[in-house]
């Protein structure tokens, strides 16, 4: 029993206190409301600057998951995002190497 003691610590009290910890952000409740009400994360979509076109509520583009994706996706997507899902205006983020401008949405 006595090597199993650190510092007059007993290894039985470390590990209790290790689960009994709370994380730092965890108090706030915020995460556990996103989780319960079925929330979504935002998320990052970018496309070419020529093929975007908001109408009738609905955000249509030639979408990808990144930058470079978009680069090579040379015609508008089936995916369509709902005008009321955007959290910002389209940014222009860069071009590609053949001068297409790329735009970033934040969106849910």
């Amino acid at each position: 029993m006595h090597r199993w003691h650190f510092f007059g610590v007993s290894a039985v009290t470390l590990v209790v206190g290790a689960l009994l910890a709370t994380p730092s952000g965890a108090q706030d409740g915020q995460d556990s409301i996103q989780i319960d009400a079925g929330g979504q994360s935002p998320s990052i979509s970018f496309c070419q600057e020529r093929f975007y076109d908001e109408d009738d509520g609905l955000l249509r583009c030639n979408w990808a998951v990144n930058f470079n994706f978009a680069c090579f996706i040379s015609y508008p997507s089936d995916k369509v995002i709902q005008a009321g899902a955007k959290l910002s205006d389209p940014e222009v983020v860069g071009e590609c190497d053949n001068g297409e401008k790329i735009l970033k949405l934040r969106h849910y």
